[in-house]
C-alpha cells in the first residue's frame, strides 16, 4: 500500500503533536524494575462468556505498576478477535474469518488500540511502556506486514508478541509461510516474545517448535513465556542458546498448576524440574540460580488470574480456575537477592535491545 507524501507528513505531525516521537533506550531502563510481559486491550470472548480477566487499559496498568514499584512494562494486545466471526469465537472459541471482518488482518485493530491507548489516550503514562505488536505466524503474512508498516510510521514499537494458541496457528509456520515476518522483525531489531507450552493438547505453542525457530535464526532474540512449563529439557535447551530467554509470566498461578501436575505424577510431571513447587517466590529464586543468564521477570497482567474455558487444539477444551494478584507477581521479583535482580535486569535489557 503506497502512502502519499501528504499522508506521511500528517502522520509525523500527529506523532509530534502527541509527543510520541521519543523512544526508550537501554540506558533508561538500567537498574529498573521491568515487567517483561503484560497486556492492554479487550478479550471479547471472555467478556461475553463472563470470564476473567476481560480487559486492561494503559491507565489501569500504569497505576497497578506505580502502586507496586514497577518502573517499566512490555505491553501487547490480548487477542486477534476482530478479524474473525465474533459469534462463533464467543460461542466456541473457534477462529473463522468473518464475512465482513472489522480488521483487515489478524491483530490490525488490536495493535492500533494498544498503541493509541499508550501514546494518545494516556500520554502521561506512555514513558513507562514498551509496546509489542502481535501477529499471526501463519496467515495473511504480507498483508500483516503492510499493516505494521503503517503503524510504525506513527508509533514507536519495541518488539513482537506471538500467541500461537490464541491464533490457532503453529509457531513452526515461521519456518515456512511466516518466514517473511522474521525478516521484517530482524530488519528492525525487534525481539519476539512467545506464549510457550509443553501441554500436549496445545499443538500450536510447543516450546520445542519455538526453540527450533530460535536455533535457525540466531540473528533474532526470543523469549518463551510461562517458565517454559518448568520443562527441564526445554529450559536447558533455552539456556544453551545465546539468543533465547524465558519469562515468569503469571508465575503464581503457573506454580499452582505445576504443583498439581507434579502431584499427579504422570509422564509430563517426570519431565519437569526437580525443585520446590510449594511457593512461587522460592521457585523463581531456584530458576534464577539454575539459569542465571536466561530468566526474565514478568507478570502477564491482567492474566495473573485466569478463569475461563479455553479451546486448545483438536477441539479439546481446558478449564482454568486460577486466581493470583499483581502483588504476588511482584513478590517473586522482590524475593530475589540484589545480585539476582541485577542479573535479571541485564537479561531483560539484552532481550529488549541486544547486547550492550
Amino acid at each position: 500500500m503506497q502512502e502519499s507524501t501528504l499522508d506521511s507528513q500528517n502522520r509525523v505531525a500527529r506523532s509530534q503533536h502527541f509527543g510520541i516521537e521519543r523512544h526508550l533506550h537501554r540506558g533508561d531502563l538500567v537498574g529498573k524494575v521491568i515487567d517483561a510481559h503484560s497486556h492492554i486491550g479487550v478479550a471479547f470472548r471472555e467478556a461475553a462468556q463472563i470470564n476473567f480477566p476481560y480487559c486492561s487499559s494503559a491507565e489501569d496498568l500504569a497505576y497497578r505498576q506505580k502502586a507496586n514499584g514497577v518502573d517499566f512494562g512490555v505491553v501487547s494486545p490480548i487477542s486477534p478477535a476482530l478479524y474473525y466471526d465474533l459469534p462463533t469465537l464467543i460461542e466456541t472459541g473457534e477462529l473463522r474469518p468473518a464475512a465482513r471482518p472489522i480488521s483487515r488482518v489478524p491483530y490490525e485493530r488490536e495493535n492500533r488500540l494498544l498503541l493509541t491507548d499508550v501514546y494518545r489516550f494516556c500520554p502521561e503514562h506512555s514513558g513507562r511502556f514498551l509496546p509489542f505488536i502481535s501477529v499471526d505466524p501463519g496467515r495473511l503474512i504480507h498483508e500483516q506486514i503492510t499493516s505494521l508498516e503503517e503503524l510504525e510510521q506513527e508509533f514507536p514499537i519495541y518488539g513482537v508478541k506471538i500467541h500461537p494458541l490464541m491464533c490457532q496457528s503453529r509457531a513452526r509456520a515461521l519456518l515456512d509461510v511466516g518466514a517473511p515476518l522474521l525478516a521484517f522483525f530482524a530488519a528492525r531489531n525487534w525481539p519476539i516474545l512467545f506464549h510457550a507450552s509443553t501441554d500436549p493438547t496445545d499443538p500450536f505453542s510447543q516450546a520445542s517448535d519455538i526453540l527450533d525457530v530460535a536455533e535457525r535464526h540466531p540473528e533474532l532474540r526470543f523469549c518463551l513465556a510461562h517458565c517454559a512449563s518448568a520443562h527441564r529439557s526445554s529450559l536447558e535447551r533455552a539456556a544453551a542458546l545465546p539468543n533465547v530467554y524465558v519469562d515468569t509470566a503469571a508465575l503464581k498461578i503457573q506454580v499452582d498448576l505445576f504443583r498439581t501436575e507434579k502431584a499427579q505424577g504422570d509422564q509430563r510431571s517426570a519431565e519437569m524440574l526437580d525443585v520446590d513447587y510449594s511457593d512461587h517466590v522460592r521457585f523463581f529464586q531456584a530458576l534464577v540460580a539454575m539459569f542465571p543468564t536466561t530468566m526474565l521477570w514478568a507478570s502477564d497482567a491482567p492474566y495473573h488470574s485466569y478463569i475461563t474455558r479455553r479451546l486448545q487444539g483438536g477441539g479439546v477444551y481446558r478449564e482454568f480456575r486460577l486466581k493470583g494478584t499483581y502483588e504476588e507477581e511482584v513478590a517473586a521479583w522482590r524475593g530475589l537477592t540484589a545480585a539476582q535482580q541485577q542479573q535479571v535486569n541485564t537479561n531483560t535489557l539484552t532481550f529488549l535491545f541486544g547486547a550492550a
